[in-house]
């Protein structure tokens, strides 16, 4: 079993709000809204607006994820040494420009540069937020916690693709505009509302030191590679989806309210979910179901056939996000100290980076390829296969050592 990791999650603690864990709250929602107003609604603007390939597509895309995950580990460990405001405030300010950049630019290049500033933008304050989130919570209520920030981040999602598709009607540049104005008002909101919360300047925080940390946590490490699958897996709601979509559906703007309805499906039963899995079942087992579910959703929408089962595959996915992606902070958070939440949040960016990368492009190559051959399937059965594979290792890990 991997360290770090409880066999199963501790009862729920009941306990008041604070000030702190509301502001966080509220800065979540808001950067969640501008977000989900533009990033799933790229791929349609890309391929149905454009005319771009789904591999190139999917590439610009994977350049956002590549910069705002490739740079975490060392915006975490920047996060955790001047303060977790700070560096929040400058990531947003820096995805503000990237947002901005999107609107301004109408070549592959200036989108990729975009794709890149923004990603940044995402480095620099994402651990940081995790970080907060963390340090303001008990140990007793991180599962709860993280349950709720998914939450609010899925009423982004529900708001921000009908709000980025209705945008898109009259203009992209609209589209991007409006984007950054939302982290604009969340720039305020962090500025005004989130308190101090200055940086740990211990020794221990020497870069040598941190990396020499990691690299002999070998459950950790291990975990980051599991990561690295489930999120080859989880990338493809903004890829696949799309592609699919293009092939069965009339209007593709109904790609956005195939999102809006994953997002309340979560936004309905995320926590009541977890709260009854947590209590019966092991951390890592809930990880290997969660995963199991993602890939047999892409199995399945191979065989979807129009909107309504569309849909089902779309609510069946969101499930399995459900499961994986508030279970997958809590372990993360169990496997480092008060001084480096950040830093270990960071770190796994590179797995979200490299598990991204090969599920935008390399997703985006096996569509390209098949798409119009006798083996349209090999897709989804991959992707299918894949899942399997993972969830088989998550189970493993999760059983008692003997």
């Amino acid at each position: 079993m991997l360290r770090g990791v409880k066999t199963k999650d501790s009862a729920i603690v009941q306990g008041s709000i604070s000030p702190s864990l509301l502001a966080l709250y509220i800065d979540t929602l808001v950067m969640a809204i501008g977000f989900y107003m533009l990033v799933p609604i790229l791929s349609v603007y890309f391929i149905n607006h454009l005319g771009m390939s789904t591999a190139l597509s999917g590439s610009i895309i994977a350049v956002s994820g590549l910069a705002q995950n490739g740079f975490r580990f060392f915006c975490g460990i920047a996060a955790d040494r001047i303060g977790y405001k700070k560096t929040i405030l400058l990531g947003v300010g820096i995805r503000i420009v990237g947002f901005t950049i999107y609107g301004i630019v109408h070549h592959p290049v200036g989108f990729a540069v975009a794709a890149f500033i923004s990603g940044l933008g995402g480095a620099i304050f994402h651990p940081a937020s995790f970080g907060a989130y963390a340090r303001t919570t008990s140990e007793q209520m991180k599962t709860k916690i993280f349950s709720i920030r998914e939450t609010l981040s899925n009423v982004g999602f529900i708001l921000g693709p009908v709000i980025g598709m209705f945008l898109l009607r009259f203009d992209f540049s609209l589209v991007c505009f409006s984007s950054a104005f939302m982290f604009v008002i969340a720039f305020l909101l962090s500025w005004i509302l989130l308190p101090k919360m200055d940086g740990e300047k211990t020794e221990e925080q020497k870069f040598i030191l941190i990396v020499q940390k990691i690299m002999k946590d070998k459950g950790f490490l291990v975990f980051c590679l599991l990561i690295m699958g489930v999120w080859t897996l989880n990338v493809q709601l903004y890829l696949s989806v799309p592609v699919r979509a293009e092939i069965l559906l009339d209007n593709v703007d109904s790609v956005a309210f195939l999102y809006m309805a994953g997002a309340l499906f979560m936004v309905l039963l995320q926590i009541p979910v977890l709260q009854v899995l947590t209590k019966k079942i092991p951390q890592l087992h809930i990880m290997a179901l969660g995963t199991f579910i993602l890939g047999t959703s892409m199995l399945m929408f191979g065989f979807t056939i129009g909107l309504w089962s569309m849909l089902g595959v779309v609510l069946i996915f969101t499930l399995g996000q459900m499961l994986v992606v508030p279970t997958m902070n809590h372990i993360i958070s169990n496997f480092s100290d008060s001084q480096s939440f950040a830093t270990y949040f960071g770190f796994t960016g590179w797995s979200f980076a490299i598990g991204g990368f090969f599920g935008n492009t390399g997703g985006g190559y096996l569509h390209d390829l098949t798409i119009n051959s006798q083996y349209p399937l090999v897709p989804w059965i991959s992707l299918f296969l894949f899942g399997c594979f993972i969830s088989i290792i998550f189970y493993k890990k999760g059983k008692p050592s003997t």
